[in-house]
């Protein structure tokens, strides 16, 4: 449980995104951006990149990722249909992302949008950062207890809650995935009809994102290079050292405090930023007096630097989560239900995770089952980390159905439910009962009915399959609606061979058909009656001779 007091340090944000504007979550301190500007090198590069054409991999002026680059134009064009108004240029969603992460370079940027490694900000627990508790579980970040910015374009775990959008069309919304984050930072930034065209809208727009004027100035300037000058697709995998937007990770860079503005003299100037170094080994230099070390002692190992992990390993399974609406409709019985459950298997870091064994269960046997009456199936997830079950069949038990789906992680059991109903199916009904053979030859005594006709069911005029029709037997002169059943004469046999004279009939076929039951006969030659009843009361009598026609025999 975390303490609802307050943690030192910055002021907390709330945790929603309604209307993003600087005071948005998205908007506060939360990790260190790359805020070097073009021709500029990052600390450590080499000066060949100062060259205003330079053109060095991902980390020349104009070298930008082909997957990069690819998912900012796609961003573009996506918007200038969804919202022409907007005027959102690719160069600018490339400026976000040059100065969040440099484009995802050195993170192994693959060709599908995803990254071998994700790229996480700092723990926002106010100490440094932000505040902001968290929002999502760890199901992005891999914490549980504070949010941090995932994703090339660091997005906020509850700003992609409300922002995210699925850019490549795999049916995920992933903010790892650049297609996907571009997409998002393109709707981030048109929020509330902007107008990016207007320079008021797009400052709002840019501040809506990082609320620090030495962040807009570095997108803006980024942007007008990409704008200016051809640029160029590199390679993904172009080396190059990874931008670390958290300062306790390997390589992350000096902490910039945002630009600020004083008073001098009563005129308002920039006041440089302070840079402060995060706390790391220094390698001497030559003139450095050191202690003496046994050439043949290897160097040890740095160790990790301290972070937030929570010790969940990537490409792990942490969760399961559902596809879709919980809801899988309404089926009647004996139909199948037109969705098949889907859950996807992800990792502390938001990734799918392949290979995953996820066991589909019904728990209300008799309402629902797979194929051959099965509830109890197991799938793996496949190459997006999505498991799909079986359809699923409504049984002959009406009401509703809930099925599991559940595999056993690192965290304990993941679990997700789904939910669907069962309708009893309509009872089919007719208006009218023929004989289609209308002819039925007399039969012996002690023998039996020959040649039996078929009786259809219509309504309509047309068939109704599915009608269970009673069979009585009476005699010829008993023919009022409430007869009762003749005590001798033609007869049934019922399961057991026994005879009986009222019996319930198969239901008719597809074609609204069905050919009566053998009928016997006894000692007791004269005329009967076999009444067809349908459920509803419709009638169809069919007269019977037992011996020679024309003779009155015992009836009564």
């Amino acid at each position: 449980m975390i303490s609802p007091l307050p943690v030192a340090g910055p002021p907390s944000a709330d945790a929603s995104d309604s209307g993003p504007d600087a005071n948005a979550p998205q908007a506060q301190p939360r990790g260190v951006p790359d805020l070097d500007l073009p021709n500029r090198t990052r600390q450590g590069q080499d000066h060949a990149a100062q060259e205003p054409e330079a053109k060095t991999g991902a980390e020349g002026s104009t070298g930008i990722p082909a997957t990069a680059l690819d998912a900012y134009k796609k961003a573009e064009r996506t918007l200038s249909s969804a919202q022409p108004s907007c005027h959102l240029p690719w160069q600018l969603v490339a400026g976000i992302g040059r100065v969040e992460s440099v484009h995802a370079s050195g993170y192994g940027l693959r060709s599908d949008g995803t990254s071998a490694e994700p790229i996480r900000g700092p723990r926002l627990d106010g100490k440094q950062f932000a505040l902001i508790r968290d929002t999502d579980g760890g199901r992005w970040d891999g914490d549980a207890d504070f949010d941090r910015a995932i994703g090339p374009m660091q997005f906020i775990p509850s700003t992609w809650a409300t922002q995210g959008v699925d850019g490549n069309g795999d049916g995920v919304e992933d903010p790892n995935n650049i297609y996907d984050a571009a997409l998002a930072t393109g709707h981030y930034l048109c929020a509330g009809g902007r107008d990016l065209n207007s320079p008021t809208d797009l400052d709002k727009a840019i501040l809506s994102y990082n609320n620090s004027r030495e962040y807009v100035n570095a997108v803006r300037e980024w942007m007008r290079t990409y704008q200016g000058r051809e640029v160029t697709a590199t390679p993904d995998d172009t080396p190059a050292v990874p931008h670390r937007p958290d300062p306790a990770e390997p390589s992350a860079p000096a902490i910039r405090e945002p630009l600020r503005r004083v008073e001098t003299d009563g005129t308002s100037r920039p006041q440089a930023p302070r840079e402060h170094i995060p706390n790391r080994s220094i390698t001497p230099s030559p003139s450095t007096s050191v202690p003496s070390q046994p050439a043949t002692k290897p160097a040890e190992k740095p160790a990790p630097a301290p972070g937030p992990d929570t010790g969940a390993d990537h490409r792990t399974l942490i969760r399961l989560e559902r596809v879709g609406d919980e809801s899988l409709g309404e089926r009647m019985s004996g139909e199948t239900f037109a969705r098949r459950p889907q859950v996807r298997a992800l990792d502390a870091h938001g990734y799918p995770v392949a290979g995953i064994k996820v066991t589909f269960r019904v728990t209300e046997t008799g309402a629902a089952h797979f194929a051959d009456h099965v509830t109890s199936t197991i799938v793996s997830t496949d190459g997006r980390g999505i498991a799909t079950a079986p359809a699923v069949r409504a049984g002959g038990r009406p009401g509703g159905v809930l099925l599991t789906a559940a595999v056993q992680g690192k965290q304990g059991t993941a679990a997700v439910t789904f939910i669907a109903i069962v309708r009893q199916a309509p009872v089919p009904t007719a208006d009218r009962l023929e004989l289609l053979s209308p002819e039925l030859v007399p039969a012996d005594t002690n023998s039996r009915f020959f040649d039996l006709p078929q009786v259809r069911g219509t309504a309509r005029n047309k068939p109704t399959p599915g009608i269970r029709l009673t069979a009585t037997l009476l005699h010829s002169g008993c023919v009022e609606e409430q007869a009762r059943a003749s005590t001798y004469g033609p007869y049934f046999k019922d399961e057991h061979g026994d005879p009986v004279r009222t019996l319930v009939l198969p239901p008719t076929d597809s074609a609204g058909r069905l050919t009566l039951p053998q009928l016997f006969t006894d000692e007791h030659p004269g005329n009967y009656t076999l009444r067809l009843t349908t459920p509803e009361g419709v009638i169809l009598d069919v007269p019977l001779t037992v011996g020679s026609p024309g003779t009155d025999g015992l009836t009564t």
